[in-house]
């Protein structure tokens, strides 16, 4: 397993429940691939340096998850069509350990570590 985050911006012109629903598709994403949210950081509405698709705001969105590396693939192919992300990022980061995925297949199953 290993660590990533993505910073997500999306249309400034979605409603709360809008963002709140895409953020709920991309943990369902996370989770049906065995993988596991660790956080979700709702930065809110910010001006952005620099106009995206001619828009000067967006409201961002930060998720930092663990996920198998071979299915990191089905997180990235949620974003090709999706008309509400201005833009993504998706970088791996360093945890304090990287977590086997057979130890952590054994505590989605509720058995002992």
């Amino acid at each position: 397993m290993r660590a990533y985050e993505s910073l997500i911006i999306f249309d400034p012109t979605c409603s709360k429940e809008d963002i709140e629903e895409e953020v709920k598709k991309l943990t369902d994403i996370i989770t049906n691939e065995k993988g596991k949210v660790i956080e979700v950081n709702r930065w809110g509405k910010k001006k952005l340096a620099y106009r995206i698709k001619k828009k000067t705001d967006g409201f961002f969105i930060v998720l930092q998850f663990v996920l198998p590396p071979e299915k990191i693939k089905s997180f990235k192919e949620y974003f090709k069509f999706n008309d509400l992300v201005l833009r993504k990022n998706l970088v791996r980061i360093e945890i304090e350990s990287e977590i086997p995925y057979d130890v952590y297949e054994n505590e989605i199953k509720g058995e002992e570590i």
